[in-house]
């Protein structure tokens, strides 16, 4: 297991990804600062639990980052990106769907040198 805390951007909200023991644990937010709480009480446990560093990585379907993006730039945690081209690219090669943070995730482990954050 690696870890990973995914986030999907796009235009109505963000989706996140976090790995664990059991597989990947998906939710849909808004991306409002209401939605980054809302994140980080599903969030939170789940990495938590894992007892490891977390590699935190992003994919953005749109042309403002919104909340999730201020909030994870305010806690440096500077999270690892994937170009859309790249991350599209991805998805259509590995018949993957384009709409799951799951898919940001694997993306992210087979194309970027991520490296864990505590």
């Amino acid at each position: 297991m690696t870890n990973v805390l995914a986030l999907l951007i796009v235009a109505s909200g963000f989706s996140a990804a976090v790995e664990t023991k059991s597989g990947f644990v998906e939710r849909t937010f808004s991306n409002t600062a209401a939605g980054v709480e809302e994140f980080l009480d599903f969030a939170e446990p789940l990495a938590e639990a894992a007892g490891q560093p977390i590699k935190v990585c992003t994919v953005t379907l749109t042309e403002d980052g919104g909340a999730v993006m201020d909030w994870l730039l305010e806690e440096s945690m500077g999270p690892a990106s994937l170009s859309t081209q790249a991350y599209l690219k991805y998805a259509k090669k590995h018949n993957e769907s384009a709409d799951s943070p799951t898919t940001v995730a694997k993306a992210c482990l087979a194309l970027l040198p991520i490296r864990p954050r505590k």
